[in-house]
């Protein structure tokens, strides 16, 4: 091993490299898949402080291309119009990670006009982020392109769990037209990559007020108990592989039994539709 080779120390004193990230990441399944949807966070160690954030993300993302998925996404929502600013495809930094961010800004990445939950995305199947519609988690989507897309997808949780940003829950909520959620349109303008600005509209699927998204890890559990999710140590952190299709199968049998199932408490019988943001809205 080369100190080059070095991201994360482990509490342990053992070290991740892009080699054994991407063990990791063979071990539960991710290089069978056609579409990879990656969330990530750097819970792997203590990184290796002679190398920039540049080369640790660099470091990461040889681990995931070395896979050989023809194509990978990553989200990089920024919720631009219900936060009160204009979304810019080039420069609207996202908040979902290092990582996610180091991918969109490739030169050969592209990234949805979507000024809610755009995706960014490498490789060859282009058009899930420029094929979409103005449902930011509904009809047209990148998520709804997922589920129609007949090759393999799986979701790759990198550092992170499904239990705390499984977003295509989301997706699966509008499918099913829960009652606790609306779509709510946001207006505002877009600048597109040749520089192009323009005024839009685009729907939210947000929850009533009152509604509040459970804390338990109960899917995430069922996931793993029925197959669907792949889990395996990397470093300090973990990496967890779930495919779609199994996923939403699951997802959808739940929620028809108990329509409450990824929620804290059963929504309110009177729903409220006024929508605040309080502070800086980074999630659904």
């Amino acid at each position: 091993m080369t100190t080059q080779e070095q991201l994360f120390q482990a509490s342990g004193g053992a070290w991740v490299t892009p080699q054994s990230m991407e063990q990791a990441l063979r071990s539960v399944g991710a290089h069978e898949a056609d579409v990879l949807f990656l969330h990530t966070d750097l819970t792997f160690g203590l990184p290796d402080m002679t190398r920039s954030r540049r080369e640790l993300m660099a470091g990461m993302m040889k681990a995931v291309l070395a896979l050989g998925v023809g194509t990978v996404c990553v989200p990089t929502f920024t919720f631009s119009f219900p936060n009160g600013r204009d979304y810019d495809v080039r420069k609207s930094r996202s908040r979902m990670g290092a990582f996610n961010e180091y991918l969109r800004k490739q030169k050969d990445a592209i990234r949805s006009v979507d000024p809610l939950m755009s995706v960014a995305l490498l490789g060859d199947k282009r058009y899930l982020v420029t094929d979409i519609g103005h449902e930011s988690i509904g009809k047209g989507c990148t998520f709804d392109l997922l589920h129609r897309e007949k090759g393999t997808v799986k979701f790759v949780f990198l550092g992170t769990r499904p239990a705390l940003c499984f977003t295509y829950t989301h997706y699966m909520e509008h499918v099913l037209g829960v009652p606790y959620r609306y779509d709510r349109p946001f207006t505002g303008k877009i600048t597109t990559v040749d520089g192009r600005t323009y005024e839009d509209t685009y729907q939210l699927f947000v929850r009533y007020q009152g509604v509040e998204p459970t804390s338990r890890d109960d899917f995430e559990q069922l996931l793993l108990a029925a197959g669907a999710c792949q889990k395996a140590l990397c470093g300090d952190g973990f990496v967890y592989c779930v495919e779609e299709s199994a996923a939403y199968e699951l997802f959808m049998e739940q929620m028809k039994r108990n329509i409450n199932y990824i929620l804290e408490r059963p929504y309110p019988a009177r729903l409220d539709d006024t929508f605040t943001v309080t502070g800086e809205m980074v999630a659904l």
